[in-house]
């Protein structure tokens, strides 16, 4: 039974759940993204990027 000063005390078993239920679940989701977008670059051929030769290369001045 609760009295007149129960009302207003902090909570005294705080439980970790809710922050580590959180944390894994966003974790999931970013794996889950990446996975999916992996998935649909999987086809596509990746950008190349060529640089010009040293003798090419203008001279410091």
């Amino acid at each position: 039974m609760l009295t007149h000063d129960d009302r207003n005390m902090p909570e005294r078993r705080a439980t970790a759940a809710f922050p580590i239920g959180l944390i894994l679940l966003a974790i999931c989701a970013i794996f889950a993204y990446l996975a999916i977008g992996g998935a649909m670059l999987e086809g596509e051929t990746g950008t190349v990027v060529y640089t010009p030769p040293i003798a090419d290369a203008p001279e410091p001045r």
